[in-house]
């Protein structure tokens, strides 16, 4: 059976796909669905909130925890949008797929470039997961959810007790992109889980591979 659908999953600051390989083991077999999963590297670049430290990175961030006063637009952003938007060429011509086909989601830092590469991506996706992140761009971000990407499935997942993220941006996220949506009809799945600090619990894990069962439908 060829591939039906693709999950792309992008890591967080210092981290690496291999990170979050797991995904593909623990989540179920989708009925019907054979799903190929790719999880990408970041970049090496310095990092001001690590001093100048030199690691694998989507963009710089200039503090910790991440709050609202951190910069719309980082460097290295627009390097990184074009990174994820030829991988997800990539996995559509290599599988034959359409993009309607392809889920992008990540975690943290790469929770905030799902949420940025899959609105301004040239075609709907089949689905979008926001982890631990935050909006980048703002304005254009939200206006681009409610316009050409309003029918794409989004799912918005923060822990409660989260340090490194604060929750709050998280809730600004859902709250601007659902107000966005709203003329359209288009949901916004949001969700925030007691007691989880800078991570995904196995509620929010179970949260995810449902919301991943609906979108792949």
């Amino acid at each position: 059976m060829a591939y039906t659908n693709a999950i792309i999953f992008i890591h967080g600051l210092g981290d690496s796909g291999r990170g979050w390989s797991f995904l593909e083991s623990m989540m179920p077999t989708f009925p019907n669905r054979k799903v190929h999963y790719t999880f990408p590297n970041a970049p090496n670049q310095a990092v001001s909130c690590n001093g100048n430290s030199v690691m694998p990175s989507w963009f710089d961030i200039q503090a910790i925890p991440v709050d609202l006063n951190e910069p719309d637009d980082p460097t290295g952003i627009e390097e990184s949008i074009i990174q994820i938007h030829n991988l997800i060429d990539s996995v559509c011509s290599e599988n034959n797929l359409k993009p309607e086909n392809v889920i992008l989601g990540g975690f943290s830092q790469g929770g905030a470039m799902s949420l940025l590469a899959g609105s301004t991506y040239h075609s709907p996706l089949g689905g979008v997961v926001c982890l631990s992140g935050w909006l980048l761009r703002k304005q254009s971000n939200v206006a681009s959810w409610g316009a050409s990407k309003s029918t794409v499935p989004l799912f918005i997942g923060h822990g409660e007790a989260d340090q490194v993220v604060l929750t709050s941006l998280g809730k600004e996220a859902y709250d601007r992109i659902k107000v966005e949506r709203k003329e359209a009809g288009a949901a916004v799945d949001f969700k925030t889980y007691i007691g989880e600090g800078h991570g995904a619990c196995d509620n929010e894990l179970k949260d995810l591979a449902k919301f991943f069962n609906e979108a792949l439908k």
